[in-house]
């Protein structure tokens, strides 16, 4: 996203004062430069707050109190931009939104005038962030984690932590990116940064959202489907007594096993049925001996399973004796002799080794013959323990075989159900040709709503047609995945990131490599390319190190956001970068912050050089095109056998309050 700011506009509580203006180049490195409680740090507040911050961090006192309006004068994609806010005790969530005209501006906004009709311009905050996300690139996709409580549209103001280094931060071991400090941050910019990188894209979240769709409604289908199978494969016992019922009857001669056939067999035989009685046969030849043959078939079976029975019945008996007579015999002998024994531990207890407990008498023998009945204690209970530890031996093969009588008793009384429909006494012949048509009603009735819950081809053929709509996405998606490629997208990176390294004064840089892995930590870890060990910042020791190790990181991660466009990729991240006082771990110590005098051979003035040329290099890799904007405190005598062609300085916020000299961010006339 190419973003600029071109001016910072404050508006100020007196409107007969007029608006206090701070202007920008958009292709140089633009520094404030001046001394401490000057107002250099505020001027990343103002920004972030312009920009749709759902926090105002600008400093309660002179500036809230001075101020009425901040506003920001920006250039979007080659087209401007006013985006203003009031203080955030007056309105926490409007904000004022204009877009102008380039060869016409607004002049009214360059002045007080403005504020008289400012609801001509007002809108809400929700509403300018969406237009900021738009104009970034941002879509209204989500990736599919329900694990994740932040994971939300990605939007324009997750960017921030690549926009600012903040006193706090520049150096911090800790903590790489602004505004991470915070947990929830932290854990939302995780999930967006395989897309600012460049390794993931809409096109990839739109597919796995498709494709995790579609393997939902997989299993829905596939649940109902099996949810169905076992419905219609339930009714096997019902549907029998209808076969067993038409035996009985004389209307079939077919053979279908009640332990054997599925559902689908039996329907067909029901179907056949009333084919027959429709077509006027009532009688089927050969269904007497079929009657016959039934009836001894069930007979049999039920014999069999009758023995099977009997046979579960003595083996769960044999096993509740075992346990019963286990019991019995600790009931009777171990816990007997426990309580007998018991007293023992008391006695023992008394007077010592020498004494007898019973008569006070110097002897030895009453208490060796009390340890040896603590001895015999000892061992029971070892015995008890034994046992108890054994009470849930037979608990599995207790459960197997109620699990079988059930099942034997279960099918006993279908095959009894079965048998009394056969051997029921017959009547008259008018009362069996009624029964007959009742019959033909009834097995109507059943076979229409077994149709109901049969598995469906249909539903086949649309688990297969989701099948291959999922095997097309997904070779569509290994693709994208391949063109998005992680691993050399942070190899990358981390190659560009090693070129600040180079520059910036950290202690053995030349062994040493920065890797940034946003799947696993948000924190870079410096490898040492000797030992190829990973170590996380922190353990790397002293300022100067991480602020280094910040610097090299951000401008390696713009420069990266800026190539995106090279490999037809989005750059969603705003180019600039606002860094604030990366000096202050050097602190030159020949620097005189009242006569800006500087000793030039100081280690840490050149190692504060180093951070200017940096910037300066990092602007010729960027072609100019991300804006550096640079919060210090050191004089410009800093900078000044540095290219001027890449730097501009913006102001410089000196001299003694009280004099006319006297400059800060809030003029002393306000």
């Amino acid at each position: 996203m190419q973003l600029k700011i071109k001016n910072i506009i404050l508006y100020p509580q007196s409107t007969d004062k007029k608006p206090r203006f701070i202007s920008f180049d958009i292709k140089k490195l633009n520094i404030i430069t001046g001394y401490s409680q000057r107002g250099k740090s505020a001027i990343i507040d103002i920004i972030d707050y312009c920009l749709g911050s759902g926090e105002c961090n600008i400093p309660v006192g002179k500036i809230r109190d001075s101020v009425s309006v901040y506003a920001l004068y920006l250039e979007i994609n080659g087209e401007h931009y006013f985006l203003a806010r009031e203080n955030y005790e007056v309105s926490k969530s409007t904000m004022y939104f204009v877009k102008e005209n380039v060869k016409g501006e607004i002049p009214e906004l360059r002045s007080n005038e403005w504020l008289a009709n400012k609801s001509d311009y007002k809108f809400n905050i929700a509403f300018v962030k969406k237009q900021l996300s738009e104009l970034a690139g941002f879509k209204n996709y989500i990736q599919e984690d329900q694990q994740n409580p932040f994971n939300t549209s990605a939007s324009f103001r997750d960017t921030a932590a690549f926009q600012f280094q903040t006193q706090n931060i520049i150096a911090n071991p800790s903590t790489m990116f602004y505004k991470t400090d915070s947990w929830e941050h932290l854990q939302k910019l995780k999930t967006i940064f395989p897309l600012i990188l460049g390794y993931s894209s809409y096109e990839i979240i739109l597919l796995e959202n498709e494709i995790s769709e579609l393997e939902k409604q997989k299993v829905r289908l596939v649940n109902t489907l099996e949810n169905l199978k076992e419905q219609y494969e339930n009714w096997q016992s019902e549907v029998y007594k209808y076969y067993t019922e038409a035996v009985s009857l004389g209307l079939t001669n077919s053979d279908v096993n009640i332990e054997t056939a599925s559902v689908s067999r039996i329907r067909a035989a029901l179907n056949s049925i009333l084919n027959s009685a429709e077509n006027g046969e009532l009688y089927k030849k050969g269904s007497a001996n079929r009657f016959n043959e039934k009836t001894k078939e069930l007979v049999n079976t039920r014999d069999s399973l009758i023995r099977n029975l009997s046979i579960a019945k003595n083996e769960l008996n044999k096993i509740e004796q075992l346990e019963k007579s286990k019991e019995d015999y600790l009931d009777d002998v171990i816990r007997e002799k426990e309580n007998r024994l018991r007293p023992v531990e008391w006695f023992l207890e008394q007077n010592g080794t020498n004494l007898c407990p019973f008569c006070d008498s110097e002897s030895s023998k009453a208490m060796d013959e009390l340890l040896s009945l603590n001895e015999a204690r000892d061992v029971n209970r070892k015995i008890l323990d034994q046992a108890k530890s054994l009470g849930y031996d037979f608990e599995e093969e207790k459960k197997q075989l109620l699990k079988e009588i059930s099942k034997y008793e279960n099918s006993i009384m279908q095959l009894d159900a079965n048998l009394n429909i056969l051997l029921k006494e017959e009547k008259e012949t008018e009362q069996s040709i009624k029964k007959t048509f009742e019959y033909v009603g009834k097995i109507e009735h059943a076979l229409s709503n077994l149709k109901k819950i049969e598995p469906s081809s249909e539903l086949n053929k649309e688990i297969e047609v989701l099948n291959g709509t999922i095997a097309t996405k997904k070779t569509s998606l290994k693709r994208l995945v391949e063109k998005f490629d992680k691993e050399s997208s942070l190899k990358k990176l981390t190659n560009l990131i090693d070129k600040y390294v180079k520059i910036l004064s950290i202690e053995s840089k030349e062994n040493r490599l920065v890797h940034l892995d946003p799947d696993s930590s948000l924190n870079i870890k410096i490898e040492d390319t000797k030992t190829k060990n990973k170590y996380y910042l922190a353990r790397l020791g002293s300022g100067a190190n991480y602020m280094g190790y910040h610097l090299a990181t951000m401008f390696g991660l713009h420069e990266f956001f800026w190539q995106l466009k090279q490999s037809n990729k989005i750059n969603y991240v705003p180019s600039f970068l606002v860094l604030d006082q990366p000096s202050q771990v050097y602190y030159p110590e020949s620097l005189n912050s009242r006569t800006d005098s500087l000793n030039k051979n100081s280690k840490d003035v050149e190692d504060t050089k180093k951070i200017f040329e940096a910037c300066v290099e990092f602007l010729k890799n960027t072609n100019n095109e991300v804006q550096l904007i640079l919060l210090e405190h050191v004089p410009k005598e800093m900078w000044s056998d540095i290219d001027s062609n890449y730097i501009n300085l913006v102001e410089e916020w000196r001299g003694t309050e009280g004099t006319d000299a006297f400059l800060a961010l809030i003029p002393q006339n306000w």
